[in-house]
């Protein structure tokens, strides 16, 4: 029996690789079972743009349906320059009205990638909460500035759609925006925070797996076993000057898009870049020291890939020697 699953995206022209590559993760890893149903969040897009999300159906079929939001939010919340904030930052809060027909829906942001079936995912039952979602890396420091009961990633979720529009949940979601407006440091994600609170449920860590920084050990092998990989902050797998991990994951997915060619752009400025590092990581290596006074290794990264070893010598080695 098909599972009729619909999964919502918002994005700009900007954005319309990743968007592909996101998209791409999604259908590769369907089950038959699935049948998937793509909802875009845009304002902006050609009908170029839309072709070429077409050509997706070559790795499984599915369903698409783009909605263009600013007019419609706008009827919600006014937002100005003065505002310092793009409209594109709140779509994602007033999806149960923009897709009235879905009951329950899937968001995901596009700097994502999904490493298997959404079904799981979809599969869980929201009960009383209006959202699912996992929790933040940065939850402690946000419950704590806001007050709030809990705090959730927004770039995954799991909406129950129905019960939002039942209880009038897009309201107070503009009048938090309204009167709430200085508080809102991580925007949409900070009023569906104050608002919805202990109706918020957590969801295990693997459906929204957060690349933040460069990850220590221990974290490898829990986002190696992630469902989903989110690079979260200015590390994007698709940026050349940054250092992202999991970026062979990201490039597996954006060879099945209209876009794979563009990889070989990415290794070109990659290798540039790397280059233009050369001789501030020369100086590093020939003036770096330590202020440990215990026996250490110092390493010094060049290029991002070589590695200088240097032990110090313990402070007790003329005791040693003495003797």
């Amino acid at each position: 029996m098909k599972m009729h699953m619909p999964v919502c995206l918002s994005s700009d022209r900007n954005y319309l690789k990743p968007l592909a590559s996101t998209m791409a993760s999604i259908l590769s890893n369907k089950l038959e079972t699935d049948s998937i149903r793509f909802y875009i969040l845009e304002n902006t897009f050609t009908e170029s743009d839309r072709q070429l999300l077409e050509q997706l159906k070559t790795i499984a079929d599915f369903e698409i349906e783009y909605v263009n939001v600013k007019d419609k939010i706008l009827q919600y919340v006014s937002i100005t320059e003065k505002d310092h904030v793009s409209i594109e930052t709140y779509f994602r809060l007033f999806i149960p009205e923009l897709i009235p027909n879905e009951d329950k829906i899937i968001y995901l942001d596009c700097d994502i990638i999904v490493e298997s079936s959404l079904s799981g995912l979809y599969a869980m039952e929201p009960g009383d909460s209006y959202i699912l979602g996992v929790r933040d890396l940065d939850a402690r420091r946000n419950i704590k500035r806001l007050g709030s009961r809990r705090y959730i990633n927004a770039g995954v979720l799991l909406m129950n759609s129905k019960k939002m529009r039942d209880d009038h949940i897009i309201d107070q979601f503009v009048d938090c925006i309204i009167n709430d407006r200085e508080k809102l440091e991580m925007h949409d994600q900070d009023v569906i925070a104050i608002v919805l609170g202990e109706h918020l449920q957590y969801i295990p860590s693997s459906w929204n797996g957060q690349i933040a920084r460069m990850p220590v050990k221990e974290e490898f092998s829990r986002l190696n076993e992630a469902n989903i990989l989110h690079y979260v902050g200015h590390r994007k797998p698709w940026l050349p000057n940054k250092r992202a991990k999991f970026r062979k994951n990201y490039f597996r997915y954006q060879r099945m898009t209209p876009f794979a060619s563009t990889e070989q752009k990415y290794h070109i400025h990659r290798f540039f870049w790397h280059l233009s590092k050369l001789p501030s990581n020369i100086l590093k290596l020939l003036y770096s020291k330590t202020n440990s006074r215990q026996g250490t290794y110092r390493y010094v990264r060049i290029l991002g890939f070589i590695r200088y070893k240097k032990k110090r010598k313990s402070p007790l080695h003329h005791l040693n020697e003495k003797w």
